[in-house]
């Protein structure tokens, strides 16, 4: 899915906002959401912003800042797969559509 500039320009602010823990409306996180179901890239910003919002900036060098960088869950236990209480299938299921096609 290619987009012009000004959307990328629009998801580019809201997921700033999403960082900040500004306010932000649903309409513009449906729209958001809508293009990160399809595109990999804005998948990344938002869980970026996402953890950024959560945790705020990791800069003390250690692996939660490599994690958080690289838009990696892990960080929250939530997170972690535990295999005596968690299915497989379930688990993976809340992936977005791009990843399930793989």
């Amino acid at each position: 899915m290619l987009l012009s500039n000004q959307k990328r320009l629009k998801i580019q602010g809201i997921i700033k906002r999403i960082a900040e823990d500004k306010s932000i409306s649903l309409e513009d996180r449906i729209y958001v959401e809508k293009f990160a179901q399809h595109n990999s890239t804005i998948s990344l910003w938002l869980k970026k912003a996402n953890s950024f919002r959560r945790i705020g900036v990791r800069n003390d060098g250690e692996i939660e800042n490599l994690l958080q960088s690289l838009g990696i869950d892990g960080i929250d236990k939530e997170n972690h797969f535990n295999p005596n209480e968690d299915d497989i299938s379930d688990w993976f299921g809340g992936a977005p559509d791009w990843l399930r096609r793989s």
